[in-house]
C-alpha cells in the first residue's frame, strides 16, 4: 500500500517536471532513454559474468532487438565444434550477416518469423522480425502471447515515439485487465496519460490518490484538455468521501471544481446542511 503510493508519487513527480532522472530501479517506468542506457550497461556486465550456453543465448537475444548485428555474429560464431548447437549457430550467424534490404529477403524472413512464432518458437521468430526492422510486429505478437514485459522492454528501446505510444496503450489495458492496476498506472503517467492513470485509480476505488494526482497535474498545466469528465468525476467521488468524513467545507471546495455533476451535488450538501 504505502510503497505503491510512495511509487506512484515518485513516478509523478518525475514526469510532471523532469528534475531529476528515475533511478534504474523503476526499470520500465523509466524514460526510454534513461532506460536504454541502463539496459546497454546491464548488458555489458552480464556479458562479463556469462558462463554458460543458456547467458550466450540471451545476450544474442537482447543485442537483437536492440538492434545490434555485429554482437550476435560474434557470439554465435563461440560456439564450440563439438557443441549439439554448433550447426544451428553457424546458420544463425549466416542468417544475420546476411540479411538485405531487398524486398525478397524482407518477405521471405517475414513468413518464417511467423511459421516460428505459430509453431512456439515465439523468441526466434520476434528476434528475425528485429533484424528485417519490424520491431513494432514483434512487440505485438509477445503482447498476444502474454510476453507484456518483454513486448514493453522491446517497445522502449526500438520503436519510434508513435509506435510507442500504440503498443503501450494496449499493453496497459492489458495489465489493468489481468491484475496488474499499479503497473498499469504507473505505466500511465510515464506516458502523460495522466487521465487513464485517474481512471485506473477510480476504478480501484483509490480516490484519495486520484483526488491529488489531477490537481497536481492541473496545477502545472498538464492535464490534458480531453480529461474533462473524468476530472468530474473524480472530484464528485473525493467529494462523497470528505462527506463520509463529515467534512462539509472540503467537500463543497471539490464540488465546485467538479463541473455540473459537482455543482448538483453541492446545492444538495448546502441544503442539507441548513
Amino acid at each position: 500500500g504505502h510503497m505503491v503510493e510512495w511509487k506512484l508519487w515518485q513516478v509523478l513527480a518525475y514526469y510532471l517536471d523532469q528534475s531529476s532522472p528515475l533511478s534504474s530501479a523503476f526499470d520500465i517506468i523509466q524514460d526510454n532513454q534513461s532506460f536504454l542506457k541502463d539496459q546497454v550497461k546491464s548488458l555489458a556486465i552480464q556479458e562479463k559474468c556469462r558462463s554458460t550456453y543458456a547467458h550466450r543465448q540471451h545476450s544474442i537475444h537482447r543485442h537483437i532487438l536492440l538492434g545490434n548485428t555485429d554482437k550476435p555474429v560474434q557470439l554465435l560464431l563461440e560456439v564450440e565444434q563439438d557443441s549439439p548447437n554448433f550447426y544451428q549457430d553457424c546458420l544463425r550467424a549466416s542468417l544475420i550477416s546476411s540479411v538485405s534490404d531487398s524486398e525478397v529477403a524482407q518477405s521471405t524472413i517475414k513468413l518464417v518469423a511467423t511459421n516460428l512464432i505459430a509453431n512456439d518458437h515465439l523468441q526466434e521468430g520476434c528476434q528475425l522480425l528485429c533484424l528485417i526492422k519490424k520491431a513494432v510486429d514483434a512487440c505485438r505478437y509477445m503482447q498476444n502471447f502474454h510476453w507484456y514485459n518483454e513486448a514493453i522492454w522491446l517497445a522502449k528501446v526500438a520503436l519510434s515515439k508513435e509506435e510507442y505510444l500504440e503498443v503501450m496503450k494496449y499493453n496497459i489495458d492489458l495489465l489493468v485487465n489481468k491484475g496488474s492496476r499499479h503497473l498499469g498506472i504507473l505505466l500511465a503517467i510515464s506516458l502523460s496519460f495522466f487521465d487513464k492513470a485517474a481512471e485506473i485509480l477510480l476504478a480501484t476505488k483509490l480516490v484519495t490518490v486520484a483526488a491529488p494526482l489531477v490537481e497536481s497535474c492541473i496545477e502545472v498545466g498538464k492535464w490534458p484538455e480531453s480529461g474533462g469528465e473524468i476530472k468530474d468525476r473524480v472530484f464528485v467521488e473525493y467529494a462523497k468521501y470528505m462527506v463520509s468524513l463529515n467534512n462539509l467545507e472540503v467537500a463543497l471546495k471539490y464540488c465546485d471544481m467538479g463541473g455540473e455533476k459537482g455543482r448538483q451535488l453541492g446545492e444538495e450538501l448546502r441544503i442539507c446542511s441548513q
